[in-house]
């Protein structure tokens, strides 16, 4: 009969905090799986790291952050001082999306993607692509319950705002420039219908080389965020050289026939220094069959 283990007393328990690594030489396959994972109710956005190769958008830096995540379970970075969105310690200007919109009367004013409710008459879904004149429905409420109050007119002349308002006349509203000023009155409601005329990166609109002569985002303070970062989706073209001794399991997305490598991507974690064992496990991952292919499975 198997020993009964008290997971209270008994020393062979293993009490150390997950740290998954989801392994594979497919982007794709990584991808989809992180999908699979955000979709999870039970699973948020801040417990899981992607260094998912050279067909994503990451960079070396990018990278980097991510690792730091997974390992330390904190990520350091800024908030903007304009939008107040978080930046990650090597961003240079904010990275966070605004969208510029008009209403009825033609007003144009920047809004946070948090303030749109609906989305051409349906309610907003999580990831979504932003389409040029789309109908939104946003709240104009300010201050915001989840949203920090906006500079006043004043403060924004000081930044430099008269110079954007030229540009982007001149421009005819086409070009890059516009401010994240106060939002209209809301006298009967704190919903309003608008146009969606583009959208773009806090840091684009407000171009330190262009008009903006305010506070920047590396003037900062930086900030540590605790995070419970348990999963980190891992490239095997970028696996060479890291030192993963405290990751508990590694799910690898294909099998690994040949023995010698199998050992170099395991060795990664169960190495020297290692604080406890290795759970290794292979999931085949597999795109959609057909129908006949199905029924010649059964």
């Amino acid at each position: 009969a198997l020993p009964i283990l008290d997971t209270r007393t008994d020393s062979r328990i293993d009490r150390r905090p997950i740290k998954a690594v989801v392994y594979s030489s497919s982007s794709t396959n990584l991808n989809l799986v992180a999908e699979q994972i955000y979709g999870n109710d039970k699973i948020a956005p801040e417990n899981i790291a992607e260094m998912v190769g050279e067909n994503s958008q990451q960079t070396v830096e990018d990278m980097s952050v991510e690792l730091s995540r997974f390992r330390n379970g904190c990520r350091q970075g800024r908030n903007c001082p304009i939008c107040n969105g978080w930046n990650d310690l090597n961003e240079n200007t904010c990275k966070n999306i605004l969208l510029e919109v008009s209403d009825s009367s033609e007003a144009r004013f920047l809004v946070e993607r948090e303030r749109v409710v609906r989305a051409d008459g349906e309610p907003l879904s999580i990831y979504r692509n932003w389409v040029v004149e789309e109908v939104l429905e946003v709240c104009i409420r300010d201050p915001h319950p989840l949203l920090p109050a906006r500079w006043t007119d004043e403060v924004w002349k000081g930044y430099g705002s008269q110079k954007c308002l030229q540009m982007a006349s001149k421009d005819d509203h086409k070009g890059k420039d516009w401010y994240f000023g106060p939002l209209p009155n809301c006298k009967s409601s704190d919903k309003r219908i608008v146009t969606l005329q583009k959208w773009q990166r806090c840091g684009a609109f407000h171009s330190r080389n262009r008009w903006y002569r305010g506070p920047q985002l590396v003037d900062a303070p930086i900030k540590r965020v605790k995070e419970d970062v348990f999963i980190l989706c891992l490239h095997s073209g970028l696996s060479h050289g890291l030192d993963l001794s405290f990751v508990t399991h590694i799910f690898l997305l294909e099998p690994i026939d040949d023995a010698a490598l199998l050992e170099q991507v395991t060795s990664r974690a169960h190495r020297l220094g290692a604080t406890g064992p290795v759970v290794v496990e292979t999931v085949n991952a597999w795109v959609q069959l057909d129908d006949a292919t199905k029924k010649n499975c059964e």
